[in-house]
Order: structure tokens, then sequence, then C-alpha cells
């Protein structure tokens, strides 16, 4: 009659082995988790920013309308994005009678660095959304 080998032992391989591939699987998963929030927060300030841009009088009071509105719709959402940047374009604003536009561009980076350990993962991902909104035209502009 033959021994067989023994099995004792290979769950500890087995585990030692897999561990370190769920721990990659998930940390992935947090960072993408990450970005798409991050992704979703930002179409929803620019589009609360363009909204409120398109509602200003003048091209000026529209950009700085958008800045304060875009900020701090990404405040609100407790977001971690850094180097914030927002461009209001007003060239198609138009004048009272004409229809015009404004369109809103938000800029910003997530942060990754802090997920540790992934090879090969950016410290940060920049991401971008835009939105255009009509501006009245019967609406007194100046």
């Amino acid at each position: 009659m033959t021994q067989r080998p023994s099995d004792s032992g290979s769950a500890c391989v087995e585990l030692a082995v897999l561990t370190p591939m769920l721990l990659f699987i998930l940390l992935l998963g947090v960072a993408l988790g990450r970005t798409v929030t991050a992704s979703l927060a930002l179409d929803h300030a620019a589009t609360a920013a363009t909204r409120a841009a398109s509602l200003a009088r003048t091209p000026s009071a529209a950009s700085t309308a958008a800045m304060r509105t875009g900020t701090r719709v990404l405040a609100e959402q407790d977001l971690s994005c850094t180097g914030i940047e927002v461009d209001t374009d007003t060239s198609r604003f138009g004048t009272a009678g004409l229809p015009g536009a404004v369109t809103v561009i938000l800029r910003c980076s997530v942060p990754l660095a802090d997920l540790t350990g992934l090879p090969g993962l950016p410290a940060s991902i920049a991401l971008q959304a835009g939105f255009t909104s009509p501006v009245d035209a019967y609406r007194s502009r100046t």
C-alpha cells in the first residue's frame, strides 16, 4: 500500500498567494470608485456653475458666478479634488434679442497617492467636465 503525500499546509500557501492579489483588487476598486465619484461631482458642479453663469447680466458677472458656484458645489460634495480650475466661455453671451450661450469647463486632479502599493497607479488623475447653457434671448444683458 502506497501512502499519499500530505496536504497539510497547502491552505496556508494558497492564502499567502491569494492575499496580495485580493488586496490589489480591493485597492484598485477604491481608486476606481474615487475617480467615478469625483467625475460625477465635477459634472454636477459644471452644470450648476453654467446655470449660474447663464443667469448673469454681464460676461464678467457670468465668469464670477461660475467660479463661485463651481467651487462652492465642489466644496459641498466634500471632494478631495486639487488644483480646481474654472474656465468660462462668454464669447457667445450675445446681446438682448439674440440667442446666446455660456460654456463652463471645470478641471481638477483627484489624488491617488494615498493608495500605496499599487504599481503603475498614477499619483493623481486629471478630470474635466463641461456644460453649455443657453442664455434667454429676451432677458436684458449688457
